[in-house]
């Protein structure tokens, strides 16, 4: 489906200066774009409203979603501004018409990837869905009757009538008829880090926590095995942040609390990467995988960006103008050399 209504939709303003006062950490937040691989950066902050222009540069931006459909089609989830987009590769940003969208933490955004106007938005307890490009939003696609966060959502590429989303307290739901009905499928007892459908095979799912680890099933939930070995012996390598996979799942790309391990059988066995860093000396958010190349590896980290062209043998470093920590990372899948980085304080 064409998103041909955004012609005719006015911009969304919000104020001129900074986009909230209740964002913190000075002006270097937001998201950051290169498009020479790291090589230079700016901050891609622009808000048009009706007073001038406004920023997003004391915002806290948690995630990002590129559309499948379009790579200069952007979103972010805020901390505190609720949900932006960008229909020009971050050139700028506007909100949504609906209320809702407009304030509080957005956890997590997931575009159908087989309808570009269908788009559902982790919100609270609640996920919230819009089949019709965000003209409208149904605010009851799942509601958590225990008030528990809904903090990742992932769209099945080969059934989009099938969602999984994972909770702050460690379950793992999938709806089998587009959010309609829920079922339990993995009580894992940690926060769900990250949720990864194999784009081989799409009955094999990994499941990440921020403290137990790598669940896999290669049967669409039925069965899970806890993957043990390397990710589970090293120091803390179980606190897992993020997972990344090429276009063909021939590799893995994962970020913990000891630093970066890939796969090449979807996640069944990991192999630790050699850093710059040591084990644990810093927190890996933020990381990117060439879906084409899996030589092509990035990752932000404490005010640097660290990009390897060789699968992670060497890593090259740059400097990111920004104090606050890279929360996540995108990477335009027909140019690797450009890059978006959401950035936010490290209060939460």
């Amino acid at each position: 489906m064409k998103r041909l209504f955004f012609l005719l939709i006015l911009p969304i303003f919000l104020g001129a200066g900074c986009f909230s006062s209740s964002s913190s950490g000075g002006s270097d937040g937001g998201v950051f774009k290169t498009v020479t691989a790291g090589e230079e950066f700016a901050q891609a902050i622009v808000v048009p409203t009706a007073a001038g222009i406004g920023s997003l540069a004391t915002t806290n931006v948690l995630n990002m979603e590129m559309d499948p459909h379009d790579s200069n089609f952007l979103y972010i989830g805020t901390r505190s501004n609720g949900l932006l987009y960008s229909e020009d590769a971050a050139a700028s940003w506007r909100q949504p018409r609906e209320a809702a969208m407009r304030e509080g933490t957005i956890f997590a955004v997931e575009v159908d990837p087989t309808d570009a106007c269908r788009l559902y938005v982790a919100k609270g307890s609640r996920v919230y869905s819009s089949s019709d490009c965000m003209r409208t939003f149904e605010s009851e696609t799942y509601v958590d009757a225990r008030g528990v966060n809904v903090v990742q959502i992932e769209v099945d590429w080969y059934d989009s009538e099938t969602i999984w989303i994972g909770l702050g307290n460690g379950d793992v739901l999938r709806s089998d008829d587009a959010g309609n009905t829920w079922r339990t499928m993995l009580t894992t007892g940690q926060e769900v880090s990250d949720i990864l459908i194999s784009n081989d095979d799409s009955r094999q799912v990994l499941v990440s926590t921020f403290k137990t680890g790598v669940y896999k099933t290669v049967d669409k939930g039925s069965n899970w095995e806890n993957i043990k070995g390397e990710i589970d012996d090293l120091k803390e390598a179980d606190r897992v942040f993020q997972m990344r996979q090429t276009d063909d799942s021939g590799l893995v790309l994962l970020s913990s609390i000891y630093g970066l391990f890939v796969s090449t059988d979807f996640g069944s066995t990991w192999d630790a990467l050699d850093l710059i860093t040591s084990p644990g000396e810093v927190y890996i958010r933020a990381i990117g995988l060439d879906p084409t190349n899996k030589n092509i590896m990035y990752y932000a980290a404490n005010g640097t960006f660290y990009r390897s062209n060789d699968a992670g043998v060497t890593w090259d470093t740059e400097r990111l103008a920004t104090t606050r920590v890279a929360r996540d990372m995108l990477i335009d899948p027909s140019d690797s050399a450009v890059v978006y980085i959401a950035t936010a304080t490290a209060s939460e």
